[in-house]
């Protein structure tokens, strides 16, 4: 009978070793995947970072390209006001010479077809 009860005993215990052995592997397979998400996790903030850099260089480099294509088709927009602007200038002064130069010559004119009476 007692070596009966050693033998539960002993089957007891390497039950127990068994089941020790098999809750270790499996916090260490836990751990394993722990450790695997946090790396997965990292290395996509990495590429999202670097992939933001990417696109901001991009952007910029765009931006760049635009800047230079709008200067060379529409001009710089403060010369080409600047030239607006005299030009304008020098037609309105244009314009009130002529005025002036004629403005006896239509103020006849005007008179002249007002007071005279065709019949």
């Amino acid at each position: 009978a007692q070596d009966t009860a050693l033998e539960t005993m002993d089957a007891t215990a390497k039950a127990h070793i068994g089941i020790q052995k098999l809750l270790q592997a499996e916090q260490d397979a836990a751990e394993i995947v722990a450790k695997a998400k946090q790396d997965k996790v990292a290395r996509l903030k990495q590429a999202k970072a670097e992939a933001d850099e990417e696109i901001a260089a991009y952007k910029a480099q765009r931006q760049a390209q635009f800047e230079v294509f709008s200067k060379d088709k529409l001009g710089d927009s403060g010369a080409h006001s600047k030239t607006t602007q005299s030009a304008t200038e020098e037609e309105l002064l244009l314009i009130s010479q002529q005025v002036a130069g004629n403005k006896d010559t239509m103020m006849n004119m005007l008179l002249q077809s007002v007071t005279e009476v065709s019949v």
